[in-house]
């Protein structure tokens, strides 16, 4: 009895078509079984016709960082092994051997028996695990949000607005000393969404003084008109924020 148990199990293992439940959007979540910083998050995007997205934060030089969406990747599946192949935006090429270790509708986990970049392969004994997107938040986002930092000892106390587009640019609005509100003008700011985790590039930090690009992640929830923003950072921080809708920005 045990014995025709475990071979189902092995039946029922080796039937899985993997190739029907990969195809969507697979946002990272933890590596090794342990959670990871929400700027450290990453994006697989399976898409039609075997083409492949993979978006993620991209260290550019010292003072300079940007979440980049690379699509020029294409993709196979071999029984429980993905192959990745294509250039980056920076030029690189890349080859990539994933072997799946658990997947369904929800998540996806994986190790890694190749990773080349530029010819050079480059060893990754981890488990990355990720859960697929299955809502798109963009028409709740879309609009202004009038709020702040919740974050308990933040230095940023103070209120802003954040007006986001549905061409994925956005708005960042600040009071300045003399009281005005001003819409930044070095902002450059560009949003990614992916189910609840929005990636936004933006230039010259306001609150640190810091200069040159930048990015940050963020896992939001919008309840009505009420949007929250959380994120793990270093040591263990859960950074928040809390704003609410409004008819739009200050005039």
């Amino acid at each position: 009895m045990v014995m025709s148990v475990l071979l189902f199990s092995c039946k029922k293992d080796k039937e899985i078509d993997y190739a029907s439940l990969i195809p969507g959007t697979w946002v990272n979540t933890q590596v090794d079984y342990n959670a990871i910083r929400t700027d450290a998050s990453f994006v697989l995007k399976f898409n039609a016709g075997n083409m492949e997205t993979f978006a993620s934060g991209i260290v550019l030089n010292t003072n300079n960082k940007s979440w980049m969406e690379n699509e020029d990747y294409t993709y196979s599946i071999n029984g429980n092994k993905i192959t990745i192949d294509g250039n980056n935006k920076l030029g690189s090429i890349f080859h990539m051997e994933f072997i799946i270790q658990y997947c369904d509708q929800q998540i996806l986990s994986y190790s890694v028996s190749k990773f080349m970049v530029d010819g050079v392969e480059y060893p990754d004994p981890k488990i990355y695990t990720n859960k697929k997107v299955t809502a798109d938040l963009t028409s709740q986002l879309v609009g202004t949000w009038y709020g702040r930092s919740t974050t308990p000892g933040s230095p940023d106390s103070s209120y802003h607005y954040w007006q986001y587009f549905a061409d994925s640019h956005f708005n960042y609005y600040y009071r300045n000393d003399g009281g005005t509100w001003v819409n930044k003008p070095d902002n450059n700011g560009f949003y990614f969404l992916y189910g609840d985790l929005m990636a936004s590039n933006y230039t010259n930090d306001l609150i640190t003084g810091g200069t040159g690009k930048a990015f940050e992640c963020w896992n939001i929830s919008i309840q009505g008109s009420t949007m929250t923003w959380n994120g793990l950072r270093e040591n263990d921080l859960i950074a928040s924020f809390r704003m609410e809708k409004v008819a739009g920005p200050p005039l």
